[in-house]
């Protein structure tokens, strides 16, 4: 949070209790202290660990890290702090934005985009950058404890759209990749680690004209038309697979 970019003309004075959530502990911590710095009452949210995120399976019950301020009334508002560059990152935040029934207001480290809609569409009130200064954070967490949002509703739907279609082709992509033969996987493999036909017919004692006919089906199930274009569908598979995609940080998927 370095820049103040989103003022509010009149700050709301008035006190609310927020609970913070982050995929950093230090980062959590950090917020907590500056909303209480600035007079609110304002707890810890543990994140759901990374097996949970990537099984989709919130945390039961949700559990708040137990302080003496844990103890009372729910929270008027929720924050999310994360950089949702993991696919990891985007499914924690989903699980705890679906257990906590209040306003989320998400501070996102990825430009808008996709992950953005991930998170409207599973209830966010509010996303905005993770740059939003400590001043207009607070006036947010006004703005949605009293119900009102700065959020477009034709804004909210066309990030929601991105999601879904990156999620339709992330999902087609690995169908493809799943489709191949064991073999046809290796070949693949060591075609995205830069062996040539010849080195992968000898390193697997086969004619190269199989290792050919192994690769033209490669081509056909990935739907691509070249050896670059597999590996770089491979590629993306396999940085999928890792919970991490540059799809999420606003770039576009691979143009088999």
């Amino acid at each position: 949070m370095e820049s103040d970019g989103m003022r509010l003309a009149f700050p709301d004075l008035t006190s609310y209790r927020v609970a913070v959530a982050a995929d950093q502990r230090l980062v959590a911590e950090a917020v907590r202290e500056a909303l209480e710095a600035r007079g609110h009452d304002a707890v810890v949210v543990r994140w759901p660990p990374v097996d949970d995120a990537r099984a989709g399976s919130a945390p039961n019950p949700f559990r708040v890290r137990r302080t003496r301020r844990s103890a009372g009334p729910p929270p008027d508002v929720a924050i999310l702090v994360s950089d949702l560059s993991k696919i990891s990152q985007v499914r924690g935040a989903q699980m705890l934005i679906g257990v906590l029934d209040v306003p989320w207001l998400v501070l996102a480290g990825v430009p808008e985009g996709p992950a953005w809609g991930a998170l409207y569409e599973r209830g966010a009130s509010l996303v905005v950058s993770s740059d939003t200064g400590l001043n207009a954070l607070c006036g947010l967490v006004g703005d949605l404890a009293g119900g009102r949002t700065h959020s477009t509703e034709g804004g909210r739907r066309e990030l929601i759209h991105s999601w879904r279609n990156f999620a339709q082709y992330r999902g087609e992509l690995t169908a493809r990749v799943d489709s191949l033969t064991g073999r046809e996987e290796e070949v693949l493999q060591q075609l995205y680690e830069g062996l040539a036909v010849r080195a992968i017919a000898e390193r697997g004692e086969v004619t190269e004209a199989t290792v050919r006919s192994q690769v033209k089906a490669i081509l056909r199930k990935l739907e691509v038309n070249s050896q670059i274009a597999a590996v770089a569908a491979y590629q993306e598979v396999r940085a999928n697979n890792a919970h991490r995609t540059a799809v999420l940080a606003g770039r576009e998927p691979v143009d088999a």
